[in-house]
């Protein structure tokens, strides 16, 4: 035990003399300043101001984002090294190749490099990021967190109930889930206007055209704002958000997302009612036979004229599932596509159809033929021209054609007998102006070769306002 003893001694002390003899001391750092300017809608500004006892050569600026555990690092456009240094890092926070939403929690530090080789990390800060100018607070449970401003604490408690109630009627009740990240946060903008800046827009046609009253930004974040949207309930806009969050912790697995129609129609079923609008544009096109086909209900439509029936449609097939089988089926169809499965497959697997046999026992539930029946009459023109309500047609696509017939059943349109007639005439018109050129050629050589000393060759008088009528043609 002795002899241990000593040669742990003897080991610890040779390390000790060896760092000693290298005259290396750790670099010793002042933070004088650190800071972040908000640029929003566009960009953030780290700021660090430090002052250490050696040459610092580098500095990098690490961030992760609180909850989702995202990370990454900014480096400085420029950088003079000295021992007392000012850096800044910009980070663009919503540009078309980069976005961070407002309600991020920013954890953040800098790593400074120094000449002797010292990697040197200043203390851990925190910065939430929200539109300046505004003296923001907040309300919070264990499930969710509502940022707000102004005299807005009753609204916010009420989003906050609201959360609360879609949490226990969707994640624990139907679809048997847990969050990966909680609180989630909501922020509260008083206007679409305001709350413009902050959202990555899918495009100013379709922005100009549709209303939006909130969106979920991440597995966390929530904008919304206090109206009425379709529905008499306006937290329906948070519950339809908290909604889509749900959704991807229940459901989301190996495929990376969720169709369109089960992530919508889900979120649609999360609110108190799915409103008239969205209703009204479904029964509607169900009246005349005009529902989108469900091997293209895999992606929202892009089409603000078809925004209405997309999102009444997706309410009504999840609607039709939870129904068909209850809510135990409906959970085991998402956590079946949680592990892994195609949604197809989850179909099958929860409920003995495909994609294409749900559609026909979907359209048979409403008294519509089935559409893979191979005999399927097409849709009466009865049912066709059948006209709803003014505030409830969903905008139809134009019926697909394949030529205009004539009245003798030829198949021939009367359009395309005029144009190759036309092309025919033109042909012949052809033919005549190069053989009367040929001719014209012919007489001009026979002139030249007649010309004598001193006479001027035959000049034929329309060739200058043939030339000119040429120039001047479109």
């Amino acid at each position: 035990m002795t002899r241990a003893f000593v040669s742990s001694f003897l080991v610890v002390a040779l390390i000790a003399g060896l760092l000693a003899g290298t005259g290396v001391a750790r670099a010793d750092v002042n933070v004088v300043e650190s800071t972040v300017d908000n640029g929003y809608p566009r960009e953030l500004t780290f700021r660090l101001s430090v002052e250490a006892d050696q040459e610092i050569t580098d500095a990098t600026l690490r961030y992760l984002f609180a909850g989702r555990g995202t990370s990454g690092f900014g480096r400085p456009e420029a950088f003079n090294p000295g021992t007392s240094v000012d850096v800044e890092v910009e980070l663009p926070v919503n540009t078309s190749s980069a976005y961070i939403p407002v309600g991020t929690t920013f954890i953040y530090h800098w790593e400074l490099e120094t000449a002797s080789g010292d990697l040197i990390t200043t203390p851990e800060q925190q910065f939430l990021f929200l539109p300046p100018d505004h003296e923001w607070r907040s309300v919070e449970s264990d499930i969710m967190r509502v940022y707000f401003y102004g005299d807005r604490d009753d609204l916010a408690l009420e989003y906050l109930e609201a959360g609360e109630e879609t949490y226990q009627d969707i994640a624990v009740d139907l679809l048997q889930t847990e969050l990966p990240v909680t609180p989630v946060n909501v922020v509260i903008f008083p206007t679409s206007e305001e709350m413009a800046p902050a959202r990555r827009g899918r495009g100013e046609t379709f922005d100009e055209a549709v209303r939006t009253c909130g969106t979920k930004l991440t597995v966390d974040i929530v904008f919304v704002v206090p109206l009425t949207c379709g529905t008499p309930d306006h937290t329906d806009t948070l519950r339809h958000e908290f909604g889509h969050i749900i959704n991807e912790a229940a459901g989301v697995g190996g495929f990376g997302s969720l169709p369109a129609w089960i992530d919508e129609g889900a979120a649609v079923y999360a609110q108190t009612t799915p409103g008239s609008g969205f209703e009204g544009a479904f029964e509607a096109a169900a009246r005349a036979d005009r529902l989108i086909p469900f091997n293209r209900m895999g992606s929202p439509s892009n089409d603000p004229s078809l925004v209405n029936l997309f999102y009444g449609q997706s309410w009504a097939m999840v609607n039709y599932l939870i129904d068909r089988d209850g809510p135990q089926a409906f959970a085991e169809f998402f956590a079946t596509m949680k592990r892994g499965e195609r949604f197809d497959r989850a179909l099958e697997e929860v409920y003995g159809f495909n994609l294409a046999g749900f559609e026909d026992e979907f359209r048979q539930s409403l008294g519509l033929e089935p559409r893979s029946r191979p005999d399927a009459e097409p849709t009466p023109d009865t049912a066709q021209d059948e006209q709803p309500e003014p505030e409830e047609e969903p905008t139809r696509e134009p019926l697909a054609t394949t030529g205009t017939a004539t009245d003798s059943g030829s198949g021939i349109d009367t359009t395309v007998v005029i144009i190759v007639g036309a092309a025919v005439l033109f042909a012949l018109l052809g033919v005549f102006f190069y053989l009367l050129s040929l001719m014209v050629s012919s007489n001009r050589q026979q002139a030249t070769s007649a010309v004598g000393e001193g006479e001027q060759p035959w000049q034929d008088p329309s060739r200058d306002q043939d030339q000119s009528w040429y120039d001047d043609r479109p």
